[in-house]
């Protein structure tokens, strides 16, 4: 039966921080430098050492999921793309909002309908309830905050666009380079989540 997780109520987007990270690292700095920096020295400007922490550990499994070919293509691509790497390291790590966004964001670009509402966040819930004992025993509460933060961090990577009612679901123009590293490196759901396909 599939592992789920709800960690990603706690957790933010951090793009700015993840390519700062990746940046660090390309520039030859390893983990534990990395460590040293955000947590004694607060290199990435957060607001208490435990979140520094929290911060700095989410971002590296993050990190851990990718491939060097993504952190070696990140400096070249633009600010849209390289939210979408950190999206899809996300994905990596977190299996039920990677099948929100094959199940749920991909079926709204295929239909080409382009509104995702409320509604269609709470049925993806609502499905899941009932295919796994774990997500069942979520409360509401939980499950509201998650599909708040689900929605939160797909508006951050620039895929959705709040317009009150319902969110704009709008279509990624993914780098043809980054396509290549995404099939190289078997992320075929992503690429079809992301894509439509």
């Amino acid at each position: 039966m599939a592992k789920y997780s709800a960690g990603l109520v706690s957790r933010s987007f951090w793009y700015n921080e993840f390519s700062q990270y990746i940046d660090l690292i390309n520039s030859g700095k390893s983990f534990d430098d990395i460590k040293a920096m955000s947590v004694e020295d607060n290199y990435f400007k957060q607001s208490s050492k435990d979140r520094s922490i929290r911060m700095y550990q989410t971002i590296k499994m993050r990190i851990d999921t990718l491939d060097k070919s993504y952190l070696e293509l990140f400096p070249s691509l633009n600010m849209s793309n390289q939210k979408i790497v950190n999206l899809v390291s996300i994905m990596n790590m977190d299996k039920l909002f990677s099948e929100f966004m094959y199940e749920s964001f991909r079926d709204e670009l295929l239909l080409g309908d382009s509104k995702l509402y409320d509604y269609e966040v709470q049925s993806f819930f609502d499905r899941k309830q009932a295919e796994s004992d774990q997500v069942a025993g979520w409360t509401d509460e939980t499950v509201l905050r998650l599909a708040g933060s689900y929605l939160s961090f797909l508006r951050e990577a620039g895929l959705l666009e709040d317009k009150g009612e319902y969110d704009d679901v709008i279509r990624p123009l993914i780098d043809i380079r980054l396509q290549d590293v995404m099939r190289d490196q078997n992320a075929n759901v992503a690429l079809a989540s992301l894509l439509g396909r």
